[in-house]
């Protein structure tokens, strides 16, 4: 069954911690190996698993993480696909997490997640595409191997919502002839100073106060969007829950 949205954020609640944990157990391995990513991988990957219906898992269509797919110019390693066995992918989601030079950084990704959009969509045209990336509220230092620190920040959350909302509102009478727009983001801010690591939709919600950008909703509109793109395909997403 689908999760519902009180099981949904009592899940991304669990995820968080385990990401915290991760984290300060050792901040340069855990993004190194990308043990803390992979975790927020595994919580959408299972969210959309919840959606799947018994249809659906007996024609073996799966969610998998780390899913080398064909784009049309290269492949590559989506990480975290919906697909079919007969007819290919049918959802794919990015997952991208920053946690140090984040300012340095943001441009550069900007523009490969573009460029992952246009590869993927030239290729799938009718494949859902989302995108979810993850900022810590504060970036706090933290010492690397070679013993010299990261450096502090206080990113400007404001202006990054604004340019991934500017990437995600794929018009979905005209998606065919679309790139570079997902279908769908998640921007999340992420207080992981706090005991218990908190989520801070309101700083995005200001800054984008028309377009719903939450991780709590990302899994849900997703599937809607397969849905109603596909109306004549049935069995594969239960609708979501609500509650």
């Amino acid at each position: 069954m689908p999760w519902t949205d009180s099981e949904r954020r009592a899940h991304f609640t669990t995820t968080l911690l385990t990401m915290k944990t991760v984290f300060e157990t050792n901040p340069e391995a855990a993004v190194r190996s990308q043990a803390f990513i992979q975790t927020f991988h595994q919580f959408i990957a299972e969210d959309l698993r919840s959606h799947l219906t018994s249809q659906a898992k007996k024609e073996n269509i799966q969610v998998v993480q780390e899913a080398k797919i064909f784009g049309s110019f290269k492949s590559k390693d989506v990480d975290v696909a919906v697909i079919h066995p007969t007819n290919g992918p049918l959802l794919l989601t990015g997952v991208r997490s920053q946690m140090s030079s984040v300012g340095k950084n943001v441009l550069t990704y900007y523009q490969d997640i573009i460029g992952e959009a246009i590869s993927l969509q030239e290729r799938f045209p009718m494949c859902v595409t989302g995108y979810a990336y993850l900022h810590p509220l504060k970036v706090v230092p933290w010492e690397r191997k070679n013993q010299t620190w990261t450096a502090a920040e206080s990113p400007d959350h404001s202006r990054f919502a604004r340019m991934y909302a500017g990437i995600a509102t794929r018009d979905d009478r005209l998606y065919k002839h679309q790139l570079g727009s997902y279908d769908h983001f998640a921007y999340s801010i992420v207080d992981f100073q706090a005991e218990e690591p908190q989520l801070h939709d309101e700083i995005v919600r200001q800054a984008v106060p028309d377009l719903d950008m939450s991780i709590l909703s990302f899994v849900p509109r997703l599937v809607n969007t397969f849905n109603s793109r596909n109306l004549w395909v049935q069995g594969i997403f239960e609708e979501p829950a609500r509650g």
